[in-house]
């Protein structure tokens, strides 16, 4: 009889981004899949509630604020009514007021931004490997 390791398996990262552009969504998930990370979608507010609900160990949430049904800043009062504590990235393609208390405790991230300022954003919050592609070449 010999005797084995046994490998656990990896536990993915959980990330939240909710955005009413669904080709946005495709590309933040080919973006931070690579790195370990499951990254649930919603296209509205009203859709991610039940993703928040469900899947408690989501690390943070990228929102976009402009959508339609319930927008980002509703879904975020929603949220900080539940959980103070979750880091959530807001993006916008407006200029906001660092003052607007329904965006606080938040990091706001205008558009256009660089790929670079949200995978350094993300590697603050929940910690960024190197891509499992890379470990392979």
């Amino acid at each position: 009889m010999s005797i084995r390791a046994r490998r656990t398996p990896q536990k993915l990262r959980k990330l939240l981004v909710i955005d009413d552009d669904s080709k946005l969504l495709a590309s933040y998930r080919d973006l931070l899949m690579p790195y370990g990370f499951e990254v649930l979608t919603a296209i509205d507010g009203e859709q991610a509630i039940p993703l928040v609900e469900q899947n408690p160990d989501i690390l943070l949430v990228i929102l976009d604020l402009a959508m339609p049904k319930m927008d980002g800043r509703q879904w975020l009062r929603w949220l900080r009514a539940r959980q103070q504590d979750m880091p959530v990235v807001v993006i916008s393609a407006y200029k906001l007021d660092p003052a607007d208390l329904d965006l606080k405790p938040s990091v706001v991230l205008e558009k256009p931004f660089h790929v670079a300022e949200l995978l350094d954003i993300v590697g603050l919050f929940c910690g960024l490997g190197i891509p499992a592609a890379e470990l392979t070449t």
